[in-house]
């Protein structure tokens, strides 16, 4: 439980940090590894059976399309997609 609280923890702080003025003064390269790192951590929460299917989608759902919207471009989202599901096969993301 503990590890799950800390690892929800990060992830909701890398939640407020993605909309947070800063971000917008990231390189390319911080943005797509900090939206591989917001997306991992999804991927491995639902790995590890802390995070049910639906929340899952709905958050890496909710990830893409505010990355995709403001920060990468399309391709640069399916990169990060393909690396994760690399990592993680049965991680659950949008059509």
């Amino acid at each position: 439980m503990k590890k799950f609280l800390l690892i929800f923890s990060s992830f909701s702080i890398s939640t407020i940090a993605l909309t947070s003025p800063s971000f917008a003064s990231l390189t390319k390269p911080e943005k797509e590894m900090f939206v591989f790192g917001l997306i991992t951590a999804v991927c491995e929460m639902h790995d590890e059976n802390n995070l049910s299917y639906s929340l899952a989608k709905k958050y890496t759902k909710q990830y893409v399309y505010n990355a995709e919207k403001k920060y990468l471009s399309k391709s640069e989202i399916e990169y990060v997609k393909e690396i994760a599901l690399e990592l993680y096969p049965s991680c659950p993301f949008p059509k």
